[in-house]
């Protein structure tokens, strides 16, 4: 499946990872804290190697789990 930039539709998208001090996730306001897992879903980036945009996308499977166990 070819990935198309959000912004100016190039499919020259390069796909990684964002950081700071470790990985970047998404965590569910109402996700419960008491959990054999971490409530932290991971999340992707593709940078647009043409104008720069960055597109974010997570863990849905993760993300749907963690708020149907809530």
């Amino acid at each position: 499946m070819t990935t198309k930039c959000l912004s100016c539709s190039s499919t020259n998208m390069k796909r990684g990872t964002i950081s700071a001090t470790g990985k970047v996730h998404f965590r569910p306001g109402d996700a419960k804290f008491l959990k054999l897992e971490t409530a932290n879903v991971d999340v992707e980036a593709l940078v647009c190697m043409d104008c720069g945009h960055v597109a974010l996308t997570a863990d849905t499977a993760k993300l749907k789990s963690l708020i149907e166990e809530s």
